[in-house]
């Protein structure tokens, strides 16, 4: 009898093991967080550039605040100032997009635009897991003319983050775009719109003036940005001009280093008047750190230079330079106009 009841209680254990083991654990379920919210709510993107938030490398835009990753985000409800839908926004648009990493290396226009490709999207877009915003410029800028700019309230969108825990709703974003500038330093109001004078160049030393022998200061050149109307070309020419806007030889910056001045193909061409260089659109073409732009690749950064002998006994290295950048294709020119005083190129 005795024998019979341990046998039974062994089966019973083994039973309930049984019983355990069949018990299935709950996956661990996703969390979002209630805290999860974007660091920046109103943006302000300069139309017909690409632009690309956060804009500094490294900095943060989203907060998931322990949240479950993989994330994804979808933007909702893109309305204007007056509450209606902004229909804009939701067609696509050809744009152009890198494939393969631009390196500022590529030594043919063929080489270089094998490495961008045409794609369709929205002008305004979230990244589907990073959160990231793109702003795109269209190939056909003319699209832009639909969008509402500054002074403008502009727009209003929420923005959809979910994992397969829940789902979030980030309301009330903003959308104000400013006007298009084509080209940086820009001398138009980015709200009105309204030129207030010349860009100056960014460095200027050892220039004399060929009259009085007085240093000739960066507010004493203007820089003028002009694009041939309806022009289709990719060039970029750069032209001198003296107090009475007389072409000055562009070879009289003797010790420029004209190959490595921008990213271009071929050589560049001389006139009296100016020296030209096929080039590809935008300059820069990315923001790329390179041999022809700043430190960051946010602008392209040209200097002009040339060496005389001061007073027969000092050479002086002269400098002009400019940091750049121009949005739109077309056949450009940046024109040093030296308005109060013309440089002196000789020795003495």
């Amino acid at each position: 009898m005795r024998k019979d009841l341990i046998i039974k209680g062994v089966m019973l254990l083994v039973m309930a093991g049984a019983v355990n083991a069949c018990i299935k654990v709950p996956a661990d379920i996703d969390f979002i967080s209630s805290q999860a919210a974007y660091t920046k709510t109103v943006y302000e993107p300069v139309l017909g550039r690409t632009t690309l938030y956060p804009e500094e490398l490294g900095s943060v835009l989203f907060n998931a605040d322990n949240s479950t990753q993989p994330l994804s985000f979808k933007i909702l409800n893109i309305k204007d100032s007056r509450g209606d839908s902004a229909e804009i926004f939701y067609k696509t648009f050809p744009v152009q997009v890198w494939k393969d990493a631009y390196t500022g290396e590529e030594t043919t226009r063929a080489e270089l635009e094998k490495k961008r490709v045409i794609e369709h999207h929205r002008l305004f877009e979230v990244r589907e897991h990073s959160g990231q915003f793109v702003m795109w410029a269209p190939v056909n800028l003319a699209y832009l003319n639909a969008v509402r700019q500054q002074p403008d309230a502009g727009y209003k969108f929420d923005v959809e983050v979910s994992n397969s825990g829940g789902t979030k709703v980030i309301r009330d974003m903003q959308l104000k775009p400013f006007r298009s500038r084509p080209f940086e330093p820009a001398v138009t109001d980015p709200i009105t719109g309204n030129t207030f004078g010349y860009a100056r160049p960014t460095t200027l030393f050892g220039i004399m003036d060929v009259h009085t022998q007085r240093t000739i200061t960066s507010g004493d050149v203007a820089v003028v940005f002009y694009k041939e109307p309806e022009s289709t070309g990719r060039t970029l020419t750069f032209e001198f001009r003296d107090t009475a806007y007389r072409p000055i030889d562009p070879k009289n910056f003797a010790a420029t280093r004209w190959e490595e001045l921008v990213h271009h193909y071929g050589t560049a061409k001389f006139e009296s008047d100016r020296v030209v260089f096929d080039v590809s659109y935008p300059i820069p073409l990315s923001r790329v750190p390179t041999r022809y732009t700043t430190a960051g690749g946010s602008r392209a950064r040209v200097k002009f230079g040339y060496d005389r002998i001061v007073n027969g006994t000092s050479r002086i290295q002269a400098v002009l330079g400019l940091d750049f950048a121009i949005y739109e294709p077309g056949d450009w020119k940046v024109i040093f106009w030296f308005k109060e005083g013309n440089p002196d190129f000789k020795d003495n």
